[in-house]
């Protein structure tokens, strides 16, 4: 498989996939959120960005041509341009750095099915619930 095709694929399966969030039953959604931007600050300090390129190299095909006589000769048929790619070789490191800030704090991350739509939104502001087999997560 081609990266390229499978990049576009993993990052389609990423945005259907229910969203990412910290838990702590009892615990107010602003105060949440407030605390995981303070982790993720207190993250950033910790363990900068280590932005890194490399080159990948162009990629050819063999193939016969032939000229207006009919001479056939062998060249090369471009597949793929060369590309830089960029990347942050600290942000795996970051992600448990602020995961282990929100443990700190008493948060858990969970991932939850997204809710269906018959099932009500919570008032704005209420308190997360205590998890359970029917929990689940809707996008703001």
């Amino acid at each position: 498989m081609k990266p390229l095709p499978a990049l576009i694929c993993l990052a389609l399966m990423a945005a259907c996939a229910p969203p990412p969030l910290y838990h702590k039953a009892g615990a107010d959604p602003a105060l949440a959120e407030a605390r995981r931007t303070q982790c993720e600050v207190a993250a950033l300090r910790e363990v900068p960005r280590d932005i890194r390129t490399t080159y990948v190299p162009p990629r050819y095909m063999p193939a016969p041509f032939f000229d207006a006589h009919g001479h056939r000769w062998h060249g090369f048929v471009l597949l793929e341009p060369g590309r830089t790619e960029s990347y942050d070789a600290n942000a795996a490191l970051r992600a448990r750095v602020v995961d282990q800030c929100m443990a700190e704090a008493g948060f858990r991350p969970v991932r939850l099915p997204a809710c269906p739509p018959d099932i009500p939104a919570p008032a704005p502001g209420a308190a997360q619930p205590p998890l359970g087999p029917a929990s689940c997560a809707r996008r703001t």
